[in-house]
């Protein structure tokens, strides 16, 4: 047995588990929000952003992300936010241009908010792309872990000991 790769193996078990579960929190609170009431709203900024990212060696990487603002009341009460999906990721910046488009500076918008807490709201409800990216290096993490723990505990895998 290989005290290091059992440790590592159960290091890796434990990111995948823990990515499967915020994805699985994720899912559920997408599928809720098909159901959010809903509330005028109307763009307050609007602009994309260019993120840039040291990489390996000195290249750096440019993102992209929409960033979106908007006011909304609900009940009396004034609200903002700047979340346009449950789960919002960097992107080209095409589809950052794209999103800025759509909800340019000014408009009106429809926001969906969460009536338990009407501060979590949404332009966009329901499920998105990066809940299934979740689940998926989710399930890699675990499955190498446990790969790699039955390694360790059977012999097949060495850490340089």
């Amino acid at each position: 047995m290989n005290a290091v790769g059992v440790l590592m193996s159960l290091v890796f078990i434990a990111i995948g588990l823990g990515m499967l579960y915020y994805a699985r929190r994720l899912s559920a609170k997408a599928q809720a929000s098909l159901l959010w009431p809903s509330a005028e709203g109307v763009i307050s900024h609007s602009a994309m952003l260019l993120q840039m990212q040291q990489t390996s060696g000195s290249t750096n990487a440019a993102t992209y992300k929409a960033d979106v603002a908007y006011r909304y009341k609900v009940r009396g009460r004034d609200y903002s936010s700047g979340r346009i999906t449950l789960l919002d990721f960097s992107s080209t910046a095409g589809r950052a241009q794209s999103i800025v488009n759509r909800y340019a500076d000014g408009a009106p918008v429809t926001v969906y908010y969460n009536p338990a807490d009407p501060s979590d709201a949404v332009l966009e409800r329901g499920g998105t792309g990066g809940i299934a990216v979740l689940y998926i290096i989710g399930a890699i993490f675990s499955a190498a872990g446990v790969l790699f723990l039955i390694g360790s505990l059977t012999g097949r895998v060495h850490t340089g000991n």
